[in-house]
């Protein structure tokens, strides 16, 4: 006789094991490629695209046309992309050593000064944007300075990390998880103005002065000023041009929520346009200016940390919080947030955050009184995964993009290692004051 309900405790069953076979591979595969990224045995987009490739021929995934669709982020591509070309065309026209002079002109001679400006703007600026096209438009400035004043090139740029996912937490728009925690909750840029701000003004101005105290000696250097007295020469018309489109980038960044266009299409259309405007014959040379290596790199992440999206592992660790730590708002609140600050530093925090997101919406479910307002939820996993992006070299998208560009400017790479213990102590006394911040909403 046929016995249907064997036949699906089998197919359970065998489902099961698939699916926990699929989960420990890719979490195998992650953890290899994670080694050799560590280590720098191997090139870290080598590692990457080949930790991607193993992931699809051992047919991980359930539905592999999912991988393109679903996991690769190619809006985050072709944003990068975009800028990566338009950073090129203006930097033909000479506008960064312009803003750098003109920067350098005013600070009196104090690198100390420079340091504060320069991480006070790109914080800024990481909030009205997004912090990955603000460091695509400051670490060329950034350069340009370090190397007119011979500063220390690994400290300012690792600084401008830091303050880039610091002042991205504080809006909507400032890092991708904010996006889609806004879209999930309903919650306006105003409402993340007023509520993630705060805590993201406190922690950038207690870690530009914890950096401050820790490389006192590099940022006490003087330079002489009478140098920049010169006019750097210029063209006057081909720089008045790509101030004008830059600017214009900048305001369509900032009006995107009005005019409704994605971040990926005002940097691909602004990037070719600048392409027309300013350098039309020189396509080739801008496309070979493209960090390509950094794009794939991208593109294997993408891949494996989908992987774990796929097979169930980053629903296994929701899981867990939700069943051990769900009943007490006071619990939930900070373990979330630390268990998230410190997961992104490693995995990347926009499928974590995704994953989460049902979670967290399942709350009210479990206890209804308890969580009845989850707005503390969602700042908690917000200041987590985006400030938690600050602990390791490639925890934000921020991070791969200012590196890569350092290492193409000197030819020299920073080690995995290097940038950890740069990053350690700002990055542990961001963790406390959210800490303390996701203790004082959940009560």
């Amino acid at each position: 006789m046929y016995n249907s309900t064997r036949v699906f405790t089998i197919m359970n069953l065998f489902e099961w094991k698939v699916n926990g076979l699929a989960a420990i591979i890719s979490l195998f595969v992650f953890i290899i490629v994670y080694f050799f990224i560590i280590t720098e045995k191997i090139n870290r987009t080598v590692a990457a695209m080949l930790g991607a490739v193993v992931i699809i021929i051992l047919h991980v995934f359930g539905n592999e046309v999912d991988i393109m669709n679903s996991y690769v982020d190619f809006k985050t591509l072709f944003l990068l992309i975009g800028m990566m070309i338009l950073v090129s065309v203006i930097k033909k026209s000479q506008f960064f050593e312009w803003v750098a002079f003109k920067l350098l002109k005013t600070s009196k001679g104090s690198v100390m000064r420079v340091f504060i400006l320069l991480n006070v703007f790109v914080a800024l600026f990481s909030a009205l944007m997004d912090n990955v096209t603000t460091l695509l438009i400051f670490i060329p400035i950034t350069l340009a300075i370090v190397d007119l004043v011979k500063g220390d090139a690994m400290l300012f740029i690792i600084s401008e990390i830091l303050c880039s996912n610091i002042g991205g937490t504080a809006t909507l728009i400032g890092d991708p998880p904010n996006i889609l925690i806004g879209s999930a909750a309903k919650l306006s840029f105003f409402e993340f103005a007023t509520n993630t701000g705060p805590i993201s003004f406190i922690v950038l101005i207690a870690a530009i002065a914890l950096m401050m105290v820790l490389h006192r000696k590099k940022l006490k250097l003087k330079f002489d000023t009478s140098f920049f007295d010169k006019q750097i020469e210029v063209d006057v018309k081909k720089l008045r041009k790509a101030s004008i489109i830059l600017l214009i980038t900048i305001f369509l960044f900032l009006s995107q929520e009005i005019i409704k266009l994605e971040n990926w299409v005002i940097a691909l259309g602004m990037g070719f346009l600048s392409v027309l405007i300013l350098d039309s014959h020189k396509l080739d040379f801008h496309f070979k200016e493209v960090e390509w290596e950094t794009i794939f790199f991208f593109m294997g992440l993408f891949i494996l940390t989908g992987a774990l999206e796929d097979t169930g592992v980053l629903r296994s660790v929701a899981d867990f919080l939700e069943s051990n730590f769900g009943m007490s708002l006071m619990v939930f609140a900070p373990v979330l947030y630390t268990f998230s600050f410190f997961l992104s530093g490693f995995v990347d925090n926009i499928p974590f955050t995704a994953t989460m997101i049902p979670v967290i919406k399942h709350l009210p479910e479990i206890n209804s009184q308890v969580f009845s307002n989850l707005d503390p939820i969602w700042w908690s996993l917000s200041v987590g995964v985006c400030m938690g992006g600050n602990l390791t070299a490639i925890g934000a998208s921020a991070n791969v993009v200012a590196i890569s560009l350092m290492k193409k400017h000197y030819g020299s790479k920073m080690s995995f290692t290097k940038y950890f213990l740069y990053a350690l102590p700002v990055t542990m006394m961001s963790w406390g004051f959210g800490l303390i911040y996701t203790f004082i909403i959940a009560s």
